[in-house]
């Protein structure tokens, strides 16, 4: 994807070029009308520019990247945007475009570029990951101290809500015939980023 050359700075694979991804990624989002001012440069009175890794898609050819900026003493505002690890550009989809566009608080995925899989094998990875994540669930709550516990379960019930929400607006671009398989990937995707969090993370 590209080559970290020290805290701040990297270079995009094929390019030689030493800047920094916030100098590629904050323009890129404000011509595409994403973001009304480049927030990392502190445009439009901004004290407050974010560049998050949320996800990689199911075939790891594109990174969801969140933006996020403004006056923190006022609003902040967000963007998701992709970078696409074969073409080494970033996108802004018809999905990204629409959901930079609402307020919804559900989780985003990262669309594959390749076809996804069957129905049967969206099913049984869905399934693997539910497991798993019942089980750091569990670890989770056990390493948790007695006071930090309802909060760690408050913040899985929302971890849910969200998801389901994400998922409903996501299906709701695609086809009839393709809303299951679209469905069970972005849960099993979501999914398998909860997973990873640490569990010091969980109760956010």
């Amino acid at each position: 994807l590209f080559h970290r050359v020290d805290p701040q700075h990297v270079e995009i694979a094929p390019t030689q070029e030493d800047q920094s991804f916030n100098d590629r990624v904050w323009p890129y989002c404000v011509k595409q009308s994403a973001l009304k001012a480049n927030y990392s440069a502190e445009e439009d009175g901004a004290d407050t520019g974010l560049t998050d890794f949320v996800a990689w898609s199911l075939d790891s050819n594109r990174l969801l990247v969140q933006l996020r900026g403004g006056d923190r003493h006022k609003t902040l505002h967000a963007c998701y945007v992709y970078f696409n690890t074969r073409t080494r550009t970033f996108e802004m989809t018809d999905y990204l475009r629409k959901l930079n566009k609402t307020k919804s608080s559900g989780l985003a995925c990262a669309e594959p570029t390749d076809p996804i899989p069957s129905e049967a094998d969206l099913k049984t990875r869905l399934d693997t990951l539910d497991r798993q994540l019942n089980k750091k669930y569990a670890d989770v709550i056990a390493q948790s101290e007695k006071d930090r516990v309802s909060l760690v379960r408050e913040a899985q019930r929302n971890w849910i809500k969200h998801r389901d929400e994400g998922a409903r607006f996501y299906v709701s671009l695609f086809p009839e015939a393709e809303k299951e398989r679209r469905r069970l990937q972005l849960l099993g995707d979501v999914t398998a980023a909860r997973i990873e969090v640490p569990p010091e993370q969980w109760e956010l």
